[in-house]
């Protein structure tokens, strides 16, 4: 199927929602991660695929971008940057229910983001979980927003 913000026409609404997300301070770098760990997790060829495509100019950010799906094993992240990662593993696990962000991660994700940025954080995960659910469930592996 088509993709289904094009279908309704949302494309508009979802840039305001993501102007906001650019617009509190949170570095696009980190951003790009997150985003790009979302898609790893949730198999979305496209959204790993563009997250490739946009580092390929940066030779620092694309090696940094190679090592997403391990940042765990590495010392490749600032530790800011790894908070940012958890959090995002466990907003699009939900293993745990009401329980799958642990009071010890926020007091983490505070420690590091301000509570501006801690809404961005939270809200880009989402959108980017509700784009990758999109994309994978209509087989989008070209972007269409025009």
């Amino acid at each position: 199927m088509k993709n289904p913000a094009m279908v309704l026409g949302i494309n508009p609404a979802i840039q305001n929602i993501m102007s906001s997300i650019y617009q509190s301070g949170i570095s696009f770098e980190l951003l790009e991660y997150v985003g790009l760990r979302v898609g790893q997790l949730n198999n979305c060829e496209l959204c790993i695929g563009e997250a490739i495509v946009k580092a390929k100019g940066n030779p620092v950010s694309r090696d940094r971008i190679e090592h997403v799906s391990s940042w765990k094993n590495g010392q490749i992240f600032s530790q800011s940057e790894n908070v940012a990662l958890e959090l995002t593993e466990a907003i699009t696990k939900l293993e745990n229910k009401y329980d799958s962000v642990s009071d010890e991660l926020w007091d983490k994700v505070g420690s590091y983001f301000s509570i501006k940025e801690q809404a961005a954080l939270v809200l880009f995960i989402s959108v980017m979980n509700m784009f990758t659910r999109i994309n994978v469930a209509t087989r989008q592996l070209t972007a269409e927003w025009e």
